[in-house]
């Protein structure tokens, strides 16, 4: 099963007055085995990540926050926000509804099993 695990900044006036909204998002997709351990393994994640935030004294996010993103492309799109700014930081672990598709080698968006998924 795969969960997307959502640290969610909570902005400051101070943060809002300069354009930033009430909330900020960032994400990490997980991909568990639906057992026991993914409990751990998703806790060892969050804590990994709080300790990057906490070195960079600041939270990489979503640069157009609100707009739908691809969690899995490349950083050029994400803004780094001062924890002066931020007042607390929680996560929220969602459960992903479908899988997550990836590129193959010839840019084809498949499946695990190979198939390609539904465009709607």
């Amino acid at each position: 099963m795969q969960y997307v695990i959502r640290f969610n900044g909570h902005i400051s006036w101070e943060g809002q007055s300069n354009g930033l909204p009430p909330v900020i998002y960032a994400y990490i997709v997980f991909e568990g085995s639906d057992g026991a351990e993914d409990k751990t393994a998703i806790s060892n994640a969050i804590e990994v990540q709080t300790r990057a935030f906490i070195s960079w004294q600041s939270m990489a996010v979503q640069r157009e926050q609100g707009k739908i993103l691809d969690i899995r492309a490349a950083g050029n799109n994400r803004m780094l926000v001062p924890f002066r700014w931020i007042t607390h930081i929680d996560v929220d672990v969602l459960p992903m509804t479908g899988e997550l598709s990836e590129a193959d080698e010839s840019g084809v968006e498949r499946l695990k099993d190979g198939t390609e998924p539904q465009k709607q």
